[in-house]
């Protein structure tokens, strides 16, 4: 058995119709309004789209759009599941959008599908649900998130290293050790890491904030490389943390000591759902501004679907 995988033309669009009616998961439920006019749209003028085939047979089908980056449809025939037919056509089709400029590329599917699944297994930051249950995923340009390994200490380490000499947003000064740090994140909490094929650009810690009857609220603690930053990694990581503080069951989400004068930082946590809960006044001595406020930060965090 060969999967082949080719360009789509308009012959492929009646079996890619078909396909798309015999789906379990993420059915339509009105099929007349994907029409073949919009098919033939997407192969040409608003994208580009792929088949897969299996013995001649085509047995799935990607497509992808040019103006806001997005995979409009990914699917494959249920009696040809788990041959990896999917992964390739999924790839292709962010890897021709990534190709024509995109610097990320989005997607949608129902939560809890084998979709859903297969977004998470492959590194794609998943975001939030919406009112239709759909959870919206993103990849940025050859970035992905993963667990992180005993083997990315020396490379975590350097990134978090020039952020302490700055003295601007963690309370940790020049004689913070690299043995402190490696039993600061890699103990209680376990830790991720946003990489660029092999390169490590940032990395979050999340867990309980308080054990027991605190147990139920998850804090996290973020850094991107100085090289790194204004590139949409921060963004990555703490979306990351919160679909995964999700996943695990946290109620909410809160940060204890959010320097005031972070602003970027600030600006993030706001337009992700964070309020301020409070303000510490004068409890953060920063290298240039002497004593500013710190900021008590809080979220709730909808229930996962998955």
């Amino acid at each position: 058995m060969t999967l082949q995988f080719r360009r789509a033309t308009t012959a492929d669009i009646p079996a890619m119709g078909a396909i798309r009616l015999a789906v379990r998961e993420n059915a339509l439920s009105n099929p007349a309004r994907i029409t073949q006019q919009m098919y033939e749209d997407y192969l040409e003028r608003l994208g580009r789209g792929w088949v897969c085939e299996r013995d001649g047979i085509v047995i799935g089908f990607s497509y992808a759009a040019r103006d806001d980056s997005s995979i409009w449809a990914l699917f494959v025939d249920p009696a040809h599941e788990g041959l990896g037919a999917g992964k390739r056509l999924l790839q292709l089709a962010a890897d021709w959008l990534f190709a024509s400029g995109a610097h990320a590329v989005s997607l949608s599917t129902a939560a809890g599908t084998r979709a859903d699944r297969l977004y998470q297994a492959l590194g794609w930051q998943r975001g939030e649900a919406g009112d239709d249950g759909n959870v919206h995923y993103r990849l940025a340009r050859g970035t992905t998130i993963r667990r992180a390994e005993a083997g990315d200490l020396d490379a975590m380490w350097a990134i978090f290293q020039p952020l302490l000499s700055g003295g601007d947003s963690f309370p940790f000064g020049a004689g913070f050790e690299k043995s402190t740090f490696q039993l600061h994140w890699f103990s209680s909490h376990p830790a991720y890491v946003a990489c660029a094929g092999e390169r490590i650009l940032g990395m979050y810690k999340m867990g309980a904030i308080y054990p027991d009857h605190g147990a139920h609220v998850a804090s996290a603690t973020y850094a991107v490389a100085t090289q790194a930053q204004g590139k949409g990694i921060g963004r990555a990581l703490v979306e990351h943390s919160l679909a995964q503080a999700r996943r695990e069951g946290f109620l909410a989400m809160q940060f204890n000591y959010v320097v005031s004068t972070n602003a970027p930082a600030v600006a993030l946590y706001r337009k992700l759902g964070f309020s301020i809960a409070g303000t510490l006044p004068q409890a953060f001595r920063h290298g240039e501004q002497g004593l500013v406020d710190a900021y008590v930060l809080h979220r709730f965090l909808e229930a996962d679907q998955s």
